[in-house]
């Protein structure tokens, strides 16, 4: 992937980095193609180095299975590495994709060295898992 993206990517995606949370935080515009995807997390790890992201999916459109593997098999990996630590990603997906108990508490879609993953359907669930990850991982 090279290192500069095109300007349309801020056509299909938008992030900022909270600081006074310490996370970043991104929101797909629209649906996007395989290639856009990769853009989309590529220029988000490259907008800010933090290991914490809320990423909101509900615009994005389902991604295929070998768009979800590439992001768990090979950015996240890599992401790890290069910030030298597990990230922790919390995906905000609609309600109806998550059991009520789950929606409550976060469904975990990956728990690994390199990474936890959780699936939300409230923004604040979802910021509160990350805050508390925070506090956990500087404890």
């Amino acid at each position: 992937m090279p290192a500069s993206f095109p300007t349309s990517v801020a056509e299909f995606i938008e992030f900022h980095y909270r600081p006074e949370l310490g996370i970043l935080t991104g929101r797909w515009l629209r649906p996007v193609s395989a290639r856009e995807l990769q853009q989309s997390y590529e220029a988000l790890a490259a907008a800010r180095p933090t290991r914490y992201w809320l990423l909101d999916l509900h615009r994005r459109g389902p991604a295929s299975e070998d768009d979800t593997h590439w992001v768990l098999t090979e950015f996240v990996p890599g992401l790890a590495a290069k910030l030298g630590g597990r990230v922790y990603l919390a995906f905000l997906v609609a309600a109806g994709q998550l059991s009520p108990e789950a929606q409550a508490t976060g469904s975990p879609m990956v728990l690994d060295e390199t990474a936890h993953v959780r699936l939300f359907t409230e923004e604040t669930s979802a910021l509160a898992w990350l805050n508390g990850r925070q506090h956990h991982d500087s404890a």
